[in-house]
């Protein structure tokens, strides 16, 4: 059974993953669990994912996916463009901060994470500057986000969706079903 390690995004937790893990139930899904108030840089997410990940069971060919909810798709973004990318075959990116949030406004400076995530960071910058390899992808974004508004969300091989509440999209049924095409295919072309 194939393996998809779910990354949920600022406060996530287990409970994002539900409707994915019901439809999904022919894969192997696993919860990244991460520090989600983003305390911790990016970076330092990222090398917590990239050890996870080798604590997984892989055999030597295989190859698993990644579902990266709002911030946890930034994460594993960097963990792809920087870290690593030779475990991994497919990225889902649902409505991810590739250009910026603007939440760095109302929370915590001390949540080092979130302040890298702001429109024209350093790290958005070189996350935008360097493209992916070998990982096929597909960016689930929406104009009327409030949350990443604007084409903020648009990443590589995007598909827009007029779902546009950004705290629930993960249990928007017809998202789940095209990401499971998408993960179900060889290829990058879906509907």
């Amino acid at each position: 059974m194939k393996k998809i390690v779910f990354i949920s995004g600022m406060g996530g937790g287990k409970r994002d993953m539900f409707m994915m893990k019901h439809v999904l139930k022919d894969f192997d899904i696993k919860y990244f669990n991460y520090d989600t108030k983003y305390t911790e840089t990016v970076e330092q997410s990222a090398n917590k994912l990239k050890k996870f990940i080798g604590e997984l069971e892989i055999k030597q060919n295989e190859k698993i996916s990644i579902i990266g909810l709002s911030g946890g798709g930034i994460i594993a973004d960097y963990y792809l463009k920087f870290i690593d990318d030779r475990k991994v075959d497919k990225v889902v990116t649902i409505c991810s901060p590739f250009k910026g949030s603007w939440l760095h406004l109302i929370f915590s400076k001390k949540r080092k994470g979130l302040q890298e995530i702001q429109k024209e960071s350093n790290l958005i910058k070189k996350l935008n500057a360097k493209k992916l390899e070998d990982t096929k992808s597909l960016n689930f974004w929406c104009w009327f986000d409030p949350l990443v508004p604007g084409t903020s969300a648009k990443g590589t091989k995007p598909k827009h969706t007029l779902f546009f509440i950004h705290w629930i999209i993960q249990f928007w049924l017809p998202l789940i079903y095209k990401t499971k095409r998408f993960l179900d295919k060889d290829n990058q072309k879906i509907i």
